[in-house]
């Protein structure tokens, strides 16, 4: 599986966290981005142009749209890490974005070769990918680590953890379990969650 599209280089360390949150904040009259208006659940024609991922022409979009056009992102934030995840048996968190127009971007933080914990990384990449929803100018965002858990018997259970959320209102998270056997990674049956969207809040 190919890598797809560029990818953000957004360098993002806590003490700019509060800069990068105010300067997203909007007045309570904000304004209706093309996104949204686009592809917004409240509205009355929400519309679609992904000829690609569901929709063929200009219609208002269904859940099960939205949910295939998450899966998709999924995909592409797949093939993006999917050669580390083989090589070293672990990635770094990773955010990722998809545009009305099919566009795919990952969010990464850029640690200029210095390994950070993946913890630390974890919340920059959210804080990050918080600040781009709230611009309201992205159809969809998502965001991809591992979490690992000690059970009972004292082995581990690692999953691959995948949160999305649409612009439309709508979001899903897949939880995989899996294990790479030399260098095969091998996934379980993952569970599929119906989330509540935190990123794209209205103000």
């Amino acid at each position: 599986m190919k890598s797809f599209k560029r990818c953000f280089m957004l360098t993002a360390i806590f003490s700019l966290f509060p800069l990068l949150l105010s300067s997203t904040l909007h007045a309570e009259e904000r304004k209706i981005s093309k996104a949204e208006e686009m592809a917004t659940a409240g509205s009355k024609e929400p519309v679609a142009e992904l000829d690609s991922i569901g929709t063929s022409q200009k219609s208002k979009l269904s859940e099960e749209q939205v949910i295939e056009q998450l899966k998709y992102m999924m995909v592409l934030g797949w093939g993006r890490m999917e050669e580390q995840l083989r090589e070293e048996g672990t990635f770094a968190p990773f955010g990722f974005t998809l545009m009305p127009d099919g566009e795919f971007k990952a969010v990464i933080l850029n640690s200029e070769g210095i390994r950070l914990k993946a913890d630390f990384t974890l919340e920059a990449v959210t804080q990050n990918l918080k600040a781009i929803a709230d611009t309201r100018s992205v159809w969809a965002v998502g965001i991809m680590y591992i979490h690992v858990k000690e059970k009972s018997d004292g082995t581990y259970d690692h999953r691959i953890q995948v949160m999305t959320e649409h612009i439309a209102g709508w979001a899903r998270h897949w939880s995989y379990p899996f294990k790479t056997v030399d260098g095969v990674v091998k996934l379980g049956a993952p569970t599929e969650i119906e989330a509540r969207p935190v990123y794209f809040t209205k103000k």
